[in-house]
């Protein structure tokens, strides 16, 4: 079976370097998948799909409700529609990851939701990382019909440090930093409360806006540190290694899965992040905690985040069964079902 997967970007013009694409690839060919455009950008835009067309049997989408936000992008989102129809009447199968509800940008929102409202009734396979995505996606069905729920896969990873380092930062927040995370919401919620320096905050990653980068660094101070740079995983593990627990401030109505937190999860550190998406289903799995508003994340910071007895072994359990490995299986397993 032949695959198509769309976007491959260059790694050197991304902001998050997210190694999705990648792991999701080298995972489908494990399973006699066959990917027709590995290690070939996507260079012509929405285009891209056609170029490959007689090598194709199945077409797999990944942040395909973005377009509009792309170069010449309400273009590329009705050539889309086109493209898309040409694929179901040729016979050519479509499977969609929902990542996001809608786009993280509001931008064209009105074509972004005819995005997601052809995709979800008449893509042949969809998928979602998050339980939400499901009921999300159960608003734009016309007919009821599956929507194929996993976790985001990790795998087990462990921390290369001294025993001895010493926890030198309270709360680390790391990861590509855009509005939609809501971290300088955060920290002016903290300017303006008691808590305000009584935490050592480190926060590194690449900020997307130059904005935002100047509002971020208006709060700097002693005990609040602001890397704006990519980080390895070499340095990710020394900050895991040197921090009590890691915060994710997200604050989009869009966010449904991230691949940063599940990278964190990967490593077993103490996890806390806002009742969405999926934060809400690792916080029912017993692995992370959540908040609803900034008072409440102050209370259970204040009390302490203390790990369950049996965390290690249920976080043990859970990487085991949400390996890269079994959940291409299972997309391949389905894709042959179908074409």
């Amino acid at each position: 079976m032949n695959i198509y997967i769309y976007p491959i970007s260059d790694p050197n013009k991304s902001v998050s370097k997210n190694p999705y694409i990648d792991d999701l690839i080298q995972g489908l060919q494990k399973h006699d998948c066959n990917i027709v455009n590995k290690n070939k950008l996507t260079r012509f835009g929405i285009f891209d799909l056609l170029v490959y067309w007689f090598k194709t049997d199945v077409y797999y989408l990944n942040w395909i409700e973005n377009l509009p936000d792309r170069r010449f992008g309400w273009i590329q989102a009705l050539l889309f529609y086109l493209i898309f129809l040409i694929l179901k009447l040729s016979g050519k199968k479509i499977v969609w990851m929902m990542h996001n509800k809608l786009s993280h940008s509001k931008q064209a929102l009105f074509l972004k939701m005819i995005t997601n409202y052809l995709l979800i009734n008449y893509a042949d396979l969809v998928l979602t990382h998050s339980k939400e995505g499901v009921r999300f996606g159960n608003i734009f069905m016309r007919h009821q019909r599956e929507i194929l729920f996993r976790h985001h896969p990790l795998e087990q990873k462990a921390i290369k440090a001294d025993n001895t380092t010493e926890k030198t930062i309270d709360i680390l927040i790391w990861g590509s930093i855009a509005p939609y995370k809501g971290i300088d919401t955060f920290l002016e919620y903290l300017k303006k409360s008691d808590a305000y320096e009584k935490y050592r905050i480190h926060i590194v990653g690449k900020i997307t806006q130059e904005a935002l980068a100047k509002r971020l660094k208006s709060y700097q101070g002693k005990a609040l540190v602001i890397e704006d740079d990519f980080v390895s995983n070499e340095r990710l593990q020394t900050l895991f290694s040197k921090s009590h627990l890691v915060l994710f401030t997200y604050a989009g109505y869009s966010t449904l899965s991230s691949g940063a937190l599940m990278d964190t999860l990967a490593y077993g550190k103490k996890i806390i992040g806002p009742d969405v998406g999926a934060f809400r289903d690792l916080k029912e799995e017993g692995l992370i905690e959540t908040f609803t508003d900034f008072d409440r994340l102050i209370e259970k910071l204040e009390r302490g985040l203390d790990v369950d007895i049996n965390y290690h072994e249920k976080l043990r359990q859970f990487i085991e069964e949400n390996s890269w490995d079994h959940f291409t299986a299972l997309v391949c397993q389905k894709l042959y079902q179908k074409v």
